[in-house]
């Protein structure tokens, strides 16, 4: 299926995103090297393949991995833009928002009220929640207005008619095929995200052996460190290496009753090792 991507957190993408899983739709397959569906805040959307972010100067050679500064979004084609939400009938819309905003009471509100020309508390009240909550999201010309100006809360707004357009679109367009360049790019970027994963893996994976070497205290055990080498898949010397290191034990560590372990700086035994 057709690789949906929301390109940043704004209220618009949380909504949507919400309401097009409620709908439970599923888009055609689609093969790996089809482009992602992105969708920006203003809900215009656009196809793209992830392209690494990378801090060498342009024609270096990027041998070291760890240039690597992160993964954006090279954009293939435009793709159409999905129409704002548009606003729940009034019959919906009114009793919930009073039911979260009730008419206020007593002297200052029957002051305000008169203050400004109102007739009672209750219209100055329905004024301002409408001002807040229910200006039109186009201008007269039929062009959105910017995302401050309008208010997205799913209260007012029906975001289902939005998810079900997306769903629409998904199911009558099919994302174009990367080109050879733009695969190289995707794949590159890939890569890239398996390295970081497998070096946080490994930084985990010796924060633990310095969580299992504290609870040896000050003589571990024979044998200990060849079990550790054994079971975490590395060599003698890394876990040397890693045991020296000094840096913090792996955090949220529980004991065998239940009972959650301090964060811990490991600081390595200066007695003799006991393992060979």
């Amino acid at each position: 299926m057709t690789q949906i991507v929301y390109t940043r957190y704004h209220a618009t993408l949380t909504h949507l995103g919400r309401a097009y899983a409620r709908l439970g739709h599923a888009s055609p397959p689609e093969d790996r090297w089809s482009a992602a569906l992105l969708i920006r805040p203003n809900l215009t959307m656009a196809w793209g393949c992830k392209l690494l972010a990378l801090t060498a100067e342009e024609g270096e050679e990027y041998e070291d991995r760890d240039d690597v500064v992160g993964i954006e979004w090279h954009v293939v084609a435009e793709a159409g833009e999905l129409d704002y939400p548009p606003l729940r009938p009034d019959e919906e819309v009114w009793p919930a928002l009073l039911e979260k905003h009730p008419v206020p009471t007593g002297e200052r509100a029957e002051r305000d009220a008169a203050w400004w020309g109102k007739g009672d508390i209750e219209e100055l009240h329905r004024d301002r929640l409408r001002r807040h909550y229910l200006e039109d999201a186009y201008t007269a010309d039929s062009i959105k207005r910017s995302l401050g100006d309008v208010n997205f809360d799913p209260l007012v707004r029906d975001w289902d008619v939005t998810a079900r357009e997306l769903a629409d679109f998904l199911d009558t367009h099919r994302p174009p095929k990367l080109t050879t360049q733009q695969r190289v790019m995707a794949q590159g970027a890939h890569l890239a995200e398996l390295e970081a994963e497998a070096r946080a893996t490994k930084q985990s994976l010796g924060r633990l052996m310095r969580n299992a070497a504290r609870e040896q205290g000050d003589k571990p055990r024979r044998g200990f460190k060849a079990d550790l080498s054994r079971w975490g898949g590395v060599s003698r010397p890394t876990v040397d290496a890693w045991l020296a290191d000094g840096g913090d034990c792996e955090p949220a560590v529980h004991d065998e009753d239940g009972t959650r372990l301090p964060q811990h700086t490991h600081t390595t035994p200066t007695t003799r090792e006991q393992d060979r």
